[in-house]
């Protein structure tokens, strides 16, 4: 009794898990305070020789209280070591040089400085007077701009609960890990950056989500940031790894025949011309 031969034709590939990675960020800006300084009552212009110094308390949030050098009631605000910005900068809990404009004289006489803080101060407390000559007024006109609020992540069809702007690696996984179309993933999260933001890369571990896997939806309706610079966003961005999969043609021969090409995926069947009672699987 005659058996037919049987081969068998087999496609591999190694194992690459689908990694995707969502992003938040924010338009960088940083806190905004104003330093109105006036002539005495009854003069209309201010003596160089007159002068004031700051306080800036940062202990809240982990840093010092600092004072400031005297600043001449006329200083430029930026350029020479008598400016404001240097004796600003000189303040050990300010973190780099603030970026400080000045006004043309206002209808007093006096004079308004415009005190950008660096990003990575992110909201600080008003700065005080310690001792002036003089009056002075200060006032925060613009909050750094962070980000705060919720996101949600689609997929399949699904939507997960609400996921806090600054969630760890923990609430991140139970949130996704609560879809059933999605299995196993592991999470890592980056440093926050100056705007609260931050950056999760997912990886998919699972068998039920194995291949070239379809992006995550972000839904970021309920996202927002405290200054008015805005730019709220959560997004998944470039830098993931598409999931190993087979994709494209190859040709069975036999002898001095061959088979039409066949699709990587597709199972093979009845090969033209192919003189041969082999099973091709």
């Amino acid at each position: 009794m005659d058996t037919n031969e049987v081969q068998a034709v087999t496609t591999t590939t190694k194992d690459v898990d689908e990694i995707q990675i969502i992003q938040s960020s924010a338009t960088s800006q940083g806190q905004i305070q104003t330093i109105t300084v006036s002539p005495p009552p009854g003069e209309t212009t201010l003596d160089p020789l007159t002068s004031f110094s700051l306080k800036l308390d940062t202990t809240d949030s982990g840093g010092s209280i600092q004072y400031s050098g005297q600043v001449s009631a006329t200083a430029n605000a930026s350029g020479s070591r008598l400016s404001l910005e240097k004796i600003v900068e000189a303040m050990s809990n300010v973190d780099s040089i603030p970026n400080i404009s000045k006004s043309g004289m206002n209808p007093d006489g006096g004079f308004t400085y415009s005190v950008t803080f660096p990003t990575s101060m992110r909201n600080i407390p008003e700065l005080e007077v310690y001792l002036s000559d003089i009056p002075i007024s200060i006032a925060v006109v613009e909050s750094a701009n962070l980000l705060n609020g919720f996101f949600r992540l689609e997929y399949g069809g699904e939507v997960t609960d609400l996921i806090p702007i600054e969630a760890n690696e923990a609430q991140m996984q139970i949130a996704i890990e609560g879809l059933s179309s999605i299995g196993k993933v592991s999470i890592s999260r980056s440093d926050g950056d100056d705007q609260n933001g931050y950056t999760w890369r997912i990886q998919f571990l699972s068998d039920q989500n194995s291949g070239d896997l379809e992006d995550l939806i972000v839904h970021s309706e309920e996202v927002s940031s405290t200054g008015v610079a805005g730019g709220a966003s959560v997004q998944v961005v470039a830098g993931g790894t598409d999931g190993s999969y087979i994709s494209g043609t190859f040709t069975i021969e036999f002898g001095e025949f061959h088979c039409c090409e066949q699709n990587a995926d597709l199972f093979i069947s009845n090969c033209a011309r192919v003189q041969s009672s082999a099973i091709l699987l």
